[in-house]
């Protein structure tokens, strides 16, 4: 079997050629290195080829930092980004194809290090909440075998289980004010990472076809998936823990005090695809004669997060404002009880967790009917579980969860060196 080669998420067989070459910096000394490789790609049926084709034209698109590995020279090993990308048919109607890609290296573990860069601010909120007395945000978490992890700061380290591995996870009012730098190897970038999958695929970088349902967005801990029956706009929840996805929930999104839904998912559009967050726009609308109600709804999960965020945006028709009331409700025959800023599940279910909703805006909380709503043309909400519900740690409790999400911060990661 042939060796294979692995850029960013994608995997395909041993390069036929392989060119190294070095760079040089001006007087300077240099770490870089210049790769070509080139190879042909043919999968077991053609539509897996293609799939194959389109996911390397992505990540040739994308400008992000991606690790490489290869089978056939384990020293080919490290981080850089693409320069070039071409896949050409050689015979289109068996799926054979041709590759060309150009790659920077820009160092090896030993010679680059990561850094997190935050920004942001607490969420104006209704709830009475600041940033004196979120003590479990700001945060950020680092991949599964993340090492020598340094932020001035000092923050507070915690482990959240995740289906690739423990991944470390920071928090300190003053996480923000430092950069937090990093080092993981290449074969764990991706693990414990948020991700989104399509069509069985995990995508690589931002292209991708028009299937918007069944689309999963997961950081190994939350796992959010866009609903796929008609006149409904849905999405399903479910939970990681003891090696399996359990605690499943079933979310839909309503208008008015009918609580009536929009059509299913119509199109889907990646806006975020970076291991620290991937965000999602699903766009649906009401009417079917005219095909107009646009609904948009953004699903944003972070990696080690015990939530995910959805912020629901309308654009009113002829007979409807765009300030509608609009209804997020949990499906699922629960009962809810009030906390400050969210509604929860009043027992743990059976695999120990409690799902919440809420959202930072003011809100009417129909516990009985596992909704809250507000009339609002943008409403912002989160959903997520409290882990070990009937004793959780301080971190994983419904308020940190309403916090984490409050003062979730942007993280934007750079490799420097060493």
């Amino acid at each position: 079997m042939a060796n294979t080669m692995t850029i960013g998420r994608v995997t395909f067989t041993s390069p036929r050629d392989i060119k190294e070459s070095s760079v040089q910096s001006s007087n300077l000394n240099n770490l870089e290195r210049s790769f070509s490789f080139n190879g042909s790609i043919c999968e077991d049926t053609i539509a897996a080829t293609k799939k194959l084709r389109d996911e390397l034209i992505s990540l040739g698109n994308s400008d992000l930092i991606l690790p490489i590995t290869y089978e056939g020279d384990t020293t080919l090993s490290g981080y850089g980004k693409i320069t070039s990308m071409d896949v050409s048919p050689i015979k289109l109607a068996t799926g054979y194809f041709s590759y060309n890609i150009g790659f920077d290296m820009k160092g090896r573990p030993s010679e680059m290090i990561f850094e997190s860069n935050m920004s942001g601010a607490l969420l104006t909120n209704s709830h009475s909440v600041t940033t004196n007395t979120t003590t479990y945000a700001p945060w950020h978490a680092v991949p599964v075998n993340a090492y020598n992890y340094k932020n001035d700061s000092l923050p507070t380290p915690v482990v959240r289980a995740t289906e690739n591995g423990n991944v470390a996870f920071f928090y300190d009012s003053d996480l923000r004010t430092n950069a937090s730098n990093w080092i993981v190897n290449p074969a764990d970038f991706y693990k414990g990472a948020a991700k989104i999958t399509m069509d069985t695929t995990v995508k690589a970088g931002y292209l991708t076809a028009n299937t918007p349902t069944g689309v999963e967005i997961s950081n190994g801990i939350i796992k959010i998936t866009s609903g796929s029956t008609t006149d409904q706009s849905r999405f399903n929840l479910s939970f990681y823990d003891n090696g399996n996805y359990t605690s499943e929930r079933e979310i839909e999104i309503s208008s008015g005090s009918s609580q009536t839904e929009w059509n299913v998912w119509k199109t889907v559009q990646i806006l975020r695809n970076e291991p620290q967050e991937c965000v999602v726009r699903f766009v649906t609308y009401s009417d079917d004669t005219h095909g107009y109600g646009r609904l948009t709804v953004d699903v944003s999960v972070k990696r080690g997060a015990h939530h995910a965020s959805l912020v629901i945006s309308e654009a009113g028709t002829s007979t409807r404002s765009a300030d509608t009331r609009k209804n997020l409700r949990m499906v699922t025959s629960n009962a809810m009880s009030a906390g400050t800023g969210y509604i929860v599940e009043s027992s743990a279910d059976g695999s120990g967790q409690k799902f919440m909703i809420g959202s930072p805006q003011g809100f009417t909380a129909v516990a009985s009917s596992r909704l809250i709503h507000l009339a609002s043309s943008q409403v912002k909400t989160f959903v997520g579980y409290v882990y070990n519900a009937a004793s959780p740690a301080s971190h994983d409790s419904g308020d940190a969860v309403r916090d984490q999400y409050l003062e979730g911060l942007y993280e934007n990661i750079r490799l420097v060196r060493a």
